[in-house]
Order: C-alpha cells, then structure tokens, then sequence
C-alpha cells in the first residue's frame, strides 16, 4: 500500500488579500482572487458562518452532502491583534474522526470569510474498508509496539470512555512515560482506500520520541508513524552522526545529537570513509581510515551473522536512532552504538594527531598519505563484544598491524530486597554473575534457604550447624523452589550455582567468605550450563541473614537494563589512550615497554578521559570520576577508581607511596593520572582553559602537549620519576623550561619532588618527597632557570635501573 506524504499539502486556498466588498461565496467561485472577500459582511457567530460557507461551496469542492453529513467544529478561537476568527471543521463518519480531514476557515472582524483551506475527503462514506475493528485497542497498542521494536508488558485498561471512536485509556506498559490512549479513526491512504485505524499514541521512556500510530483495524498493519518529537538531525545533509559528540562524556551530559562534517582536515585530509587517497569515499557504513567499527556480539572478531556495520549511504548520513531505555542490541541501538564508537575513534585519531600521535610515531591508518611510519594499521574497533561483560580493553601490536578496541556491555546491577522478617528488611548492595540468566525489573521473589552439599570437606567459617554450605558438591536436602544462599568457597561460581539449580533452586545468592567486597562473578567451566539468576552479596549482609534463616523472603532484581560501554566516551578515550602509550614508550616497533609494575599505562588513559572532557567552569577541585555512565551513578559518581580525580586532597588523598599498597595496575595508574592532573591544573591557572583541542592555545592544550612528548622521551618501563623527568624534558625542548615551576610543583604536591625516588621499577620500594628543586618558588609566578637552553633534550638525567 502507497501511503500518503504528509510533507504534501493538499489545502485549497482560496482568496489571499482582502481589497474590497465581495459578493455571497454563492455567486462566485471560490478560486476566484480578484474580489478578495468570500462572503458579505454578517454579524452571526463564526462557526455559523462556517458551516453555512462549507455547506455553500460543497459543489465547488466536490463534496457531497454525504461528505459532509458528520461535522464537529475542532477549533475556534481569535488573534487579538488583528481580530481574524480562526474556525477549524472536523469531518467526520459514524462520529469517528478523519485524519486531517480540517476544513479551515479565517473570518474577519466585520465576519466576512476571506481565506480557507479544504483537507476534506470526497466519497468519503464509500472509500473506507470497514466501520467496525477485527482488533482490539489493547491488540493495537501491541502491534504499535512490535514495530517499534518494544514488547508491552502489563497493559491494564485504564478507563472507558466509549462513543463512536471507542477511546480508551492503558497502562504505560513498560514502554511509554505516560498512559497510553487509544482512539478509532478514519486513514485515507495514497490508493484511494480510507482504512479504519485505531490511533496509538506512545510516549517512549527514553524521552526522544512522542509516537503517534495508526493501526489498521483490521489487519493490525502499522499504516503510519509520526513523531511528535522535533529532532534537529535533518538539518545535515552530508557527513552526519547521530552520536554523543565532543565535548560530552556520556548519555548523562548529552543525549544523542547530531554532529556535522566533525572529521579534522589536517589528520583526516579526505574525511574519515577514505582509503585511497583520493577525493570521494571508498566507504559508507562505518568503516575508514582511522577505523573500522562493527558489532562483535559473539566475540569472535570476526562478522558473525547479526553483525552489523551502520550504514550512512551515499551522503554519509548515520542516523540511526538509540533508545537508551531498550537493551543494547534492541531495534536500531546497534547500529547507533557502532556509530558513536567509529566516531569517537575517529576524535581521538584527529585530536591526538594535532599533539603529534602521528604517522611518523606509529598512530593507526589503513593509508599514511606519504607521511611516513607504516600504515595498513587502522583500529578493529567492535561494539557490544559478546567474549566479555563490564569492561573494555585495547590490544596495541607493533606499528603496522591492526589494533583491536573491545567494547562489551555492563550488566545492569543488581539488588537484593529482604522483604521479610521486618527486622531485617530492606536493600542490600549485590554483585552480578556473568553467567545464568539476567534479572530484569521484574526479578525473583522466593523464601531463602541454605544449602548443604553434604560433603566432609573443612566446612567454611560461620557455617550454621556445622554443614558445609560452600555448595561446591551436589546438594542435600534442598526444598526446591527456593532461592538458594551458598557461601563463598573453593570451587567457582558456575559450578556452585549450578549445583543449586540442579537442586530446584530458582536462583541463587553468594556469600563472600573475605569481607564485605562485592563482586561480579565469573562462570569459569560451569557456568555456560547455568540457566538461573544469581548475585553476590558482602560477608557482614550474608551473616545478617542467614541468622534468620528459615524464614527470610527476598527479592532479586535489576536496576534497570544493561548499558553498553560504546555510549560511555571516557571509556573509549581511555581505551584509545593505551594504544597511543603503548606505541610512543620506546617507539612504535615496541609496544612492550608498559610491562612493569610502576608503569602508568592506566593512569595516561585516564589523562585522556579527563583532559578531552574537561570544563573551565568545573575548576580543578570537583570531584571527576571515570565510567560513571557505565557504573549506572550521576556524572558526579566515584566511578571505577579507588578515589575521585580532584585536586583537593581531601577527596583524592593519594600520594606516591601509595603505589606501594595500592592494587596494580589502575591504582598505580591513577595515582599517576592524579599527579598529571595537579600540573594540568597549575597550567590552566596560568595560561587559562581553550575548548579548542584541535588548536587551541590554553594551558590545558599546553599539558597534553607535554604529556604527549613526554611518552616520546620516558625510556622503556618507566618509573614514575623517569616519567616525570621526560615531562620536564619535553618542556625544556618545547619552552626552554618555561613551565617548570607549574610541572614540579604539580608532583611535589603528591610526592614526586625532587628528592623522590623510585628505587627499581617495580612497587614497594619507592621513598616519596615533597620538596622542590633549588630556585622553584613554592607558589609559582617567577620563571626558574638552571642554564640549559631551548633545544635540549635532557634535564635532570634517568636511567633504568
């Protein structure tokens, strides 16, 4: 079926300008310009008037009085300042609506008709497929779902407000943020057919879209969709993606927006879909020369069957929509996450190239344009990589081979709700298992019961009446139908909770045995057979409970649905940033030099997610986080560091000696990024913030400048000190040390002053200092120099030990 355009209008005008006193409409016809009114003055109310101009001119319209049996006047009101009566008729069969089927009319002050416009339909009784639904609302609001890909859960009717049009109000059904009304009306449709439909209107949860459908009330066909939402997107044309564009972090910043022509002309000179060199793009779906980004939803790098690529066609428009409330791989949400990561891979390949991650330095292209290096070594960048959940990585081989950014998704934490015995009642913190199946909002509701394997094995501390609960064998005695508690022990997850629900366990709880960290479990050999759901909750929350068993009932839910990684930027930035790190320590042909324990690989990551997303009016002492989005906390969360990034002690106390205890390698690393970021501060005090990273002449383009030069200059498996020094170094050959009071008063605050040392390259050996070299003021404002000159290479000299 040929559905009509709604961009097409159909409206009759008739008579533009007023310029004199016209005739009764009847004695003229009303596409008749020159006299200018269509009817003579008349004191009767408008829609009088109205009604008395359409039944008039039904003839000249060539509508019949069948046509025009059923009218409601939908509309009427005045614009004050130049008195004109606006009448909107609504045409109507068996008292149901027709779909824009207006006839609308301008009266003036004196009620002289002067401007109309005809939408009615001819024939109308005659034309329509039927006057009574086969379907229902309720199977209407399904259908509408079904196409838009959603699926309602626990629609309710509402309210019954009967007539013609059989309105009716629903539940929101999990997919819409208001209640759900429901209407029949009359389609006409490009073959002349008028369908009956019931009208669906649909607020999505994400926000983005206001849906009204018709839904033919016969077949349950989805006729039409129109959106109530006005996007911005179709002002581009050309090079355009829907994404969450710099400068914003995440969906909590920004939502999806269309970006314009981002690729940058100096390190992308013919756009990013471009592998030869020559003007015109060898691609259109998300592939290029910085990158080739493409689902990997079974882990296997390499295009499986649902994999997809986005697909932008000739003009480069990707455009796909991302509903953040659906579960990643739902309707076109992988297409857009492709799209967003092909296009933050693209970034941070433009902006790092205006800092020196160029071809010459190992950066990462298919063609180098004759700028040296080797190329044929774009990124492998895949999107809701099935091999992993909650989290990401980078694999950086020598310069001239792929590397392969993984992107995965994060599973939706979960809680756990002791509903009773009320003395205990409430939420409790919950790890999830990568394995089993994933809790939804819904969850699982059951009486909890420990188990007992029965085994003779050493039964694990706490262990009630003396039975061994670690379920590491099969159970004994276990009621089926229950939640089962299982302790923490020497065998894996997998095969614990395989264990219970061998038994007639509906899901499953485990115990931490060494402390009160929650954790996300793992499956090891067993957990590919796991069907049931299971979570892992602290040692204090475990004894709390199972001091109460038998008698404890639970909930066991999820927060929401999972996120998908490829939407968090900081995440992406910081994966990017081991592939620059990697290449620039000890050259591009050796990507093995961030092997040591004191190695900052994690911590220039970070740097990376922290400068790029970095806000003046933020100051240096606010609280940043990394991954916050994918953590499921505010922008202002702690993320998935051990402390926020800030430069007030009091939130991020931590020092040099610190890497000594902390755990390897992010928490070496962010003591690292924490360093970088006092300098990166100090400079922007001075030298003040450009939002321009591409070539932007502030203090914060002047720190990754030294931070990226500095990576050329630290020798292989640096010490924090080694790193520290090729910083100062890079000053020295960019500024002539112009900058040196910033750099080390920035370390000294954290324990890497002058008389630091590292010892050997790995932790626990290290002896922090907070002093400063002879000359450097405490409070920087003077230029210290000790008589190298603009051009040197070497400061203060560092070896490897």
């Amino acid at each position: 079926m040929t559905l009509r355009h709604r961009s097409v209008s159909i409206c009759v005008l008739i008579s533009i300008l007023a310029t004199g006193i016209a005739t009764a409409a009847t004695t003229k016809k009303p596409a008749d310009h020159r006299s200018g009114y269509l009817t003579a003055p008349s004191d009767a109310p408008a829609r009088e008037i109205a009604q008395q101009f359409i039944a008039d001119s039904a003839a000249e319209f060539g509508l019949s009085s069948a046509d025009l049996s059923d009218l409601a006047v939908r509309d009427e009101y005045v614009s004050r300042h130049n008195g004109v009566t606006h009448v909107y008729v609504r045409q109507r069969l068996n008292g149901i609506d027709v779909v824009n089927g207006d006839f609308n009319l301008n009266i003036d002050r004196r009620g002289r008709v002067f401007f109309v416009g005809n939408r009615f339909e001819k024939g109308l009784r005659s034309r329509v497929n039927a006057n009574s639904p086969s379907i229902g609302a309720r199977g209407a609001i399904e259908s509408a779902a079904r196409h838009l890909e959603l699926t309602a859960v626990g629609l309710e009717l509402l309210q019954t407000l009967g007539g013609p049009s059989q309105q009716t109000q629903f539940s929101r059904g999990g997919i819409s943020s208001d209640e759900i009304p429901v209407k029949l009306m009359y389609l006409p449709t490009d073959d002349s057919e008028i369908r009956l439909t019931w009208q669906v209107v649909l607020n999505l949860t994400s926000g983005l879209h206001w849906y009204t459908l018709f839904v033919d009330a016969v077949s349950g066909e989805v006729l039409e969709k129109f959106d109530m939402v006005t996007n911005e997107a179709g002002v581009c044309v050309q090079d355009c993606y829907d994404v969450i564009p710099l400068p914003a972090e995440s969906p909590i910043v920004s939502p999806q927006t269309t970006a314009s022509a981002p690729y940058d002309a100096t390190a992308s000179p013919f756009g990013w879909h471009d592998t030869d060199g020559i003007a015109g793009a060898e691609f259109t779906d998300t592939r290029g020369n910085n990158a080739d980004a493409i689902t990997d939803l079974e882990g296997a790098n390499s295009p499986g069957r649902d994999d997809v690529r986005a697909e932008g066609g000739a003009n480069l428009v990707f455009n796909d929509f991302w509903d953040p409330s659906l579960d990643p791989e739902a309707g076109t949400n992988k297409e857009a996450s492709v799209t967003n990561l092909f296009y933050w891979n693209n970034i941070m390949h433009d902006i790092t190239y205006q800092y020196g991650f160029d071809e010459a330095s190992g950066n990462f292209q298919f063609n180098n344009y004759g700028n040296g290096g080797l190329g044929d070594d774009e990124v492998r960048a895949d999107a809701l990589d099935g091999s992993d959940t909650d989290n990401a990585n980078f694999f950086t081989p020598p310069d001239g081979s792929n590397p392969r950014m993984q992107m995965f998704r994060f599973i939706a934490p979960p809680t756990l709700t002791i509903n009773a015995p009320g003395n205990i009642a409430g939420e409790y913190a919950a790890g999830s298992a990568s394995f089993g199946a994933v809790l939804d909002q819904t969850g699982i509701t059951g009486d909890l019961a420990l188990v007992n394997d029965g085994s003779t094995e050493t039964i694990p501390p706490g262990s009630p009446g003396g039975i061994v609960t670690d379920g590491c064998q099969p159970l004994v005695g276990f009621t089926a139908g229950r939640i089962a508690v299982i302790d923490r022990g020497s065998c894996e997850f997998g095969l614990k909770v395989l264990n219970a629900e061998n038994a007639g366990a509906i899901a499953a709880i485990v115990v931490n045995n060494q402390g009160d960290e929650v954790v996300n479990m793992g499956g090891g050999a067993n957990g590919g057979q796991v069907t049931i759901s299971s979570i892992f909750i602290g040692q204090s929350d475990g004894t709390t409970i199972k001091s109460e068993l038998p008698g404890v009932n639970a909930s066991l839910t999820s927060v929401g649905v999972d996120r998908d990684s490829d939407f968090d930027n900081g995440v992406i930035a910081h994966e990017y940033g081991h592939g620059i790190s990697n290449r620039l320590t000890g050259g591009p042909a050796n990507v093995n030099c961030l092997n040591n324990d004191e190695e900052a690989g994690e911590g220039w990551s970070d740097w990376w997610t922290l400068t790029l997303f970095a806000d003046e009016s933020d100051g240096s002492m606010m609280a940043r986080g990394i991954g916050t989005y994918v953590s499921f906390e505010p922008a202002d969360g702690p993320g998935i560091r051990n402390f926020p990034y800030s430069t007030d002690m009091t939130v991020n106390p931590q020092t040099y000696a610190d890497i000594g205890t902390t755990n390897i390698p992010h928490g070496v690393g962010e003591i690292w990024a924490a360093m970088l970021w006092e300098m990166y501060w100090n400079l922007v005090a001075r030298d003040g913030f450009d939002s321009d990273l591409y070539s932007g002449s502030g203090g914060n383009n002047l720190a990754i400048q030294l931070v990226v030069d500095g990576m050329k200059m630290q020798p292989c498996s640096p010490t924090f000190v080694q790193a520290r020094d090729a910083i100062l170094a890079a000053d020295m050959a960019n500024n002539g040390g112009a900058n040196e009071c910033e750099i080390w008063t920035g370390f000294a605050k954290r324990g890497l002053g002058f008389s630091a040392d590292a010892g050997g390259t790995g932790v626990g050996d290290e002896t922090e200092a907070f002093d400063l070299p002879a000359g450097i003021p405490a409070v920087c404002g003077t230029i210290f120099t000790d008589g190298f000159e603009s051009g040197d290479t070497t400061v203060w000299s560092s070896t490897v030990p």
